[in-house]
């Protein structure tokens, strides 16, 4: 017994003293591997077993020689571009594989790290390193390759020396999709093997044109100069419109039509919008506003009379006229008829009162003219004309200058004495102003604002000529385009305005004819103030009158303030109000004389200067 006692204790030392040898056999391999990669672990292949960090970056970056030394090979067609894999950004994370094979058996926990040691050992540790591939650099690379691949489509062109035309076709462009042909890099860098990419290059077909079809119809269109025409020509309208040659090779271009199909093609002719441009401006030119039918008013009957009929106006149909130009010229015409669009008045022949909501007079002005020359006459009755029957719609302004329209002596007016510069002169129209301090005063008694109202420098007889005279401050005078009268047409009815030109009475009225909507109209006396005494006489000489004649050209007059107020009331509740301020400058008389006539004795006298004839 006690021999197997014995036994048994030899067992145990021995196995006591095996398990100290392994332990220090043991705890002498982890010492050596310390700060050293255990063995069985490989990156990419190559054994790390034994090294450190230091010792393990160096040989595997001696292994990694082919970043540098295969090829990427781009190409396109016969063109091709050479490349290592690092100069288009590939990368191998060499430091993060290394970190990963010296944690294979170094966590710190004894048994988990024991089975990794012995797994390496036994069967091998293969870590795989991260693989970068730099997008952005690999997108420059190829980029500066499409530099030189890409070209521009180019559009077919026109050129025009003289008026001899030749066409160049476009040319195909081509651009390299750098997105894509980048990608086709990374499944070969991957897996270390040399690499031959062919770019991804888009294609563009510029315009398709038969460039000799195209030269015929544009030279076609350069044969003659554009000649544009009105079918029914007015006398304001002058010579056709002509566009010459020069002027049509610089609009020639190429035009987008539909081909028939799902496509386009292309075709030459002019240039659509210079030429809507000029078509606009020509149209602008020939345009005819229309007239509205003019009328007087039967007071027995209660109802309009037509005393002008009405006149159709007309505009450029542009988009019409364009169609008509393009299609003339491409079969070889050159003289067209512009297409016009009739513009009707707001009131015709047929209109009626009651549609214009007109029922009868609601204010009338005379003014008085005895003593006026020939000249003056023909001016009033001419001005009287070209109001009469004029038509204000409702909320509307009406300006006298733009209804009296041109004062010339091709319109029918002469010449006669104005005011202007503070003298009175012969000018052509002089007598207007009686016409509108008519009108005025016609628009003030109806009760209508006025808008634009301008006083003679002086107190003018005319005006206060006549039995109900209101005495000054109610003239008003016009001079295109300085000084207008305009008043609003403040009623819900159309106005008529009827002008009756009296020579025999020597008188001009104006009739107002609207509705009636209740409003009372109170005018004032007229205040006058700071009235001032007139200038001494002025005697000038005038070389073109004969000796011994003498002219009175202006007469003497006080100068003053003046104020006429207006109240404008309806239902009992004042519209408004409004005073008609006028300052009237003193003036003297002025006589002309001919050379050698006997003057008053003390006469001031303003001599003339005698230039010659050059």
């Amino acid at each position: 017994m006690r021999a197997g006692l014995r036994f048994i204790c030899g067992v145990i030392a021995g196995l006591v003293i095996a398990v100290g040898i392994a332990a220090v056999g043991l705890a002498v391999f982890e010492m050596g591997y310390v700060n050293r990669i255990y063995p069985g672990v490989s990156v990419w292949g190559v054994e790390l077993g034994g090294k450190n960090r230091t010792e393990a970056i160096e040989r595997l970056s001696r292994q990694l020689g082919f970043l540098q030394q295969e090829t990427v090979t781009f190409r396109d067609g016969g063109e091709v571009w050479a490349a290592t894999p690092g100069q288009v950004g590939m990368s191998v994370g060499i430091q993060d594989a290394v970190d990963r094979a010296f944690e294979v058996g170094h966590s710190g926990m004894l048994v988990p790290d024991l089975y990794e040691q012995w797994w390496a050992f036994y069967d091998g540790v293969y870590i795989a390193p991260v693989i970068v591939l730099d997008m952005v650099m690999a997108e420059e690379m190829v980029k500066g390759i499409a530099g030189v691949v890409n070209v521009e489509p180019n559009d077919a062109s026109l050129s025009v020396i003289g008026s001899v035309l030749t066409v160049a076709e476009g040319n195909q462009g081509r651009t390299v999709d750098v997105h894509a042909t980048v990608d086709k890099l990374l499944e070969p860098l991957t897996k270390f093997s040399e690499a031959e990419v062919h770019l991804v290059v888009d294609e563009f077909t510029p315009m398709v044109v038969d460039a000799d079809e195209q030269r015929v119809i544009g030279q076609r269109i350069l044969d003659a100069p554009l000649v544009l025409k009105v079918e029914y020509p007015r006398e304001s309208d002058g010579p056709p419109w002509v566009v010459d040659q020069q002027a049509l090779a610089d609009m020639l271009t190429l035009l987008p039509v539909d081909d028939g199909g799902d496509g386009m093609e292309y075709k030459v002719g002019l240039d659509q919008q210079r030429l809507r441009n000029f078509l606009e401006y020509a149209g602008g030119q020939l345009a005819a506003a229309p007239e509205n039918a003019r009328f007087g008013f039967d007071v027995d009957a209660g109802a309009m009379k037509l005393v002008r009929p009405a006149v159709l106006g007309r505009a450029l149909d542009v988009e019409g006229s364009l169609l008509l130009v393009n299609a003339a010229l491409e079969d070889g015409g050159h003289n067209i008829y512009l297409r016009f669009e009739a513009v009707s008045p707001d009131i015709d022949n047929e209109t009626r009162a009651g549609d214009l909501g007109i029922t009868g007079l609601v204010a009338e002005a005379t003014t008085f003219f005895r003593g006026s020359g020939e000249a003056r006459l023909q001016n009033i009755r001419a001005g009287a004309e070209t109001m009469h029957g004029v038509m204000v719609p409702p909320e509307s302004e009406f300006s006298f200058n733009a209804n009296l329209g041109s004062v010339s002596l091709d319109t029918g007016f002469a010449e006669a004495w104005i005011i202007f510069g503070g003298r009175t002169i012969q000018g052509v129209g002089g007598g207007i102003c009686q016409v509108s301090t008519t009108a005025f005063r016609s628009a003030f008694y109806a009760g209508y604002p006025i808008i634009e109202r301008n006083p003679h420098a002086y107190r003018v007889g005319y005006y206060e000529q006549g039995p109900d005279s209101p005495g000054p401050g109610l003239d008003a005078t016009v001079f295109s385009p300085v000084a207008d009268f305009r008043f609003l047409n403040d009623r819900e009815a159309w106005l008529l305005i009827e002008t009756e030109f009296d020579e025999a009475e020597s008188s001009l009225t104006f009739r107002f004819y609207s509705a009636d909507d209740g409003r009372t109209v109170t005018v004032g006396e007229a205040d006058v103030s700071d009235v001032e005494e007139a200038k001494e006489t002025v005697y000038e000489e005038n070389l073109e009158l004969e000796a011994g004649v003498l002219k009175q050209v202006d007469w003497e007059n006080e100068g003053a303030k003046v104020a006429v107020p207006r109240v404008v009331e309806r239902g009992g509740y004042v519209m408004f109000e409004d005073v008609v301020q006028t300052r009237y400058q003193p003036w003297g008389s002025v006589f002309q004389f001919g050379p050698g006539t006997e003057l008053p004795e003390g006469a001031e006298v303003v001599w003339a200067v005698d230039v010659g004839e050059g």
